[in-house]
């Protein structure tokens, strides 16, 4: 019986060995099919080791008794033991062989230049942002602050209310332009972006303005966003039915009853001609009955330039027009040589909200190809309307929007040439700010505290980059202020990831580590020759 059970160690032992040998098991295997096998072999192993030991001690219950034949059995055992032995070994062996010709690619170790790749840029963020050493004291941030960017780039404020105004007035010269009975309406501008809040630091300012549009006498804009039809890809943006009186419920009897003579409705201006005026606004503003952006951009733009012809005699500057995809681009010459470019958007507005759907918005995807009938979800007149309640609940000398201009130009002045595009935009630096404002306690963003809150926002952004994931401020958020009115479709959606396109564009995500790599360490030495360069000049 001890023999017995020698050999039955001695055979588990061999099993095992031969079953976590590193050329049947290797951790670099990744075939699945291959994995699976390599399983169900070791199940049957284990079943077969399970039969012999019930077996044996089946034997050795039956031969207790049986002294005088014991040496028989013993033999006997014995003999079917080393049976079962040599048939187990070549059955592993040729298992081991068979493997072998089937993945003869995968050496011992192996290790991919893609995974090496993969595995350094998913440590990198996590390396550096969990340690950031080189953020400059107190001293040089305010030095930095006050003489380049603050003294250099500060515009009049003024200019904001000029710019407002002048578009008003080229919206009202607009609105004399169309028809009396137009169904398409101007409403009047709403100053947007960086320098309406307070925090632009680029030395040739540019200007965003938005300009809802919308439709009367029996039409209307009826936007679809969040809903099912939408791709997951494209959360972020939605489309616009235009709906004509033939598919609405109008409630007038004049669309729907043939009036004789020359009667006309109280309601409307005139006899309704609902084929020719549709397929008319329809060819001029849609494509398959849902606005199309670009159609819309050439029209606002030749309308403005119309508009622009007839009041141009009353200012004493030029002004030409640019092609900016997706907004309608102008550009105020004086003639002392100074600049104002300005970017005039059209919009649609969502139910009765500050809440835009936008041809352009800012995309951290570097191959981003989207249907013109898609429209982006902006909400900028809500962040706007955010940033300024933050600016009264915060200190009086508060230190956010500083953050914000400092990490703008740091990043805007590493690039070799203006037209250079980055994948770490002001847009993202905005998001990660607000995303700070509510997670922390007003009093901490007092100006003393402007290096710690600097750490803040790089960490927070090495965060988001680690996780490719940074979520948009606005929708999504359950813990977002009250005082801001967001449709309740919003609010209840899912999140959407401005880092989304990372996860599957490696070139976009290895340029925005860069980038971020960059800032970290030309802090500390491009603050200095700044420094340097304006105190010189």
């Amino acid at each position: 019986m001890p023999t017995v059970l020698k050999l039955f160690n001695m055979c588990v032992m061999m099993i095992t060995a031969c079953l976590y040998h590193p050329r049947l098991l290797s951790d670099e295997v990744e075939s699945e099919e291959v994995q699976n096998r390599i399983k169900e072999h070791e199940y049957r192993y284990k079943l077969e080791i399970e039969r012999l030991q019930r077996e044996m001690e089946e034997k050795s219950n039956r031969d207790r008794n049986i002294r005088n034949t014991f040496a028989k059995k013993e033999d006997s055992v014995t003999w079917n033991w080393n049976t079962h032995i040599i048939l187990l070994l070549l059955t592993i062996q040729f298992l081991g062989f068979w493997i072998g010709d089937i993945l003869p690619h995968i050496p011992q170790d192996y290790n991919s230049e893609e995974e090496e790749e993969e595995e350094q840029e998913n440590e990198f963020p996590r390396r550096i942002y969990s340690t950031i050493l080189n953020i400059p004291d107190q001293s040089v941030l305010d030095q930095f602050y006050n003489i380049c960017i603050q003294n250099v780039n500060q515009e009049p404020n003024q200019t904001c209310e000029f710019v407002e105004s002048f578009v008003d007035n080229l919206l009202e010269a607009s609105r004399n332009l169309c028809q009396w009975n137009s169904e398409l309406i101007l409403e009047d501008c709403v100053g947007i972006g960086s320098q309406f809040e307070k925090w632009g630091c680029k030395t040739s300012s540019i200007y965003d303005i938005l300009v809802p549009i919308f439709l009367q006498d029996g039409y209307c804009f009826k936007p679809e966003i969040c809903s099912d039809d939408i791709p997951p890809e494209k959360q972020s943006y939605g489309r616009i039915l235009m709906v004509t009186p033939l598919n609405a419920d109008l409630g007038c009897q004049c669309k729907t009853t043939e009036l004789e003579g020359d009667i006309l409705c109280l309601i409307h201006s005139k006899r309704y001609e609902p084929d020719v005026r549709a397929n008319c606004l329809a060819s001029i503003m849609c494509s398959d009955w849902y606005l199309d952006y670009k159609k819309v951009v050439k029209w606002f733009r030749d309308l403005l330039a119309k508009s622009w012809n007839n009041i141009c005699h009353k200012y004493d500057f030029e002004l030409t027009f640019c092609n900016i995809t997706g907004c309608c681009g102008l550009k105020v010459h004086y003639q002392s040589g100074r600049t104002i470019c300005i970017k005039v958007f059209p919009a649609v507005r969502l139910k009765n909200s500050d809440v835009h759907l936008v041809p352009s918005f800012v995309d951290c995807s570097m191959n981003s190809t989207v249907s013109t009938t898609y429209w982006n979800i902006s909400c900028a007149v809500c962040e706007h309307r955010f940033l300024q309640i933050m600016a009264k609940n915060t200190p009086k000398s508060s230190c956010h929007l500083k953050c914000l201009q400092i990490l703008i130009f740091l990043t805007e002045k590493q690039c070799s040439s203006p037209d250079q595009q980055y994948v770490l935009g002001s847009y993202v630096f905005k998001t990660v700010l607000m995303h700070l404002l509510l997670s922390q306690p007003f009093s901490n963003w007092h100006e003393s505290h402007l290096e710690h809150r600097l750490r803040d926002m790089l960490k927070y952004l090495g965060k988001c980059l680690d996780e490719k994931r940074l979520q948009r401020f606005m929708i999504g958020n359950q813990s977002f202020l009250k005082q801001i009115e967001i449709p309740e479709i919003l609010l209840k959606a899912e999140p959407i990831n401005l880092f989304r396109s990372f996860v599957i564009e490696r070139d976009s995500y290895s340029q925005a580590l860069m980038e971020y790599q960059k800032t970290l360490m030309d802090m500390c030495p491009l603050m200095n020759e700044c420094i340097k360069n304006y105190t010189a000049s």
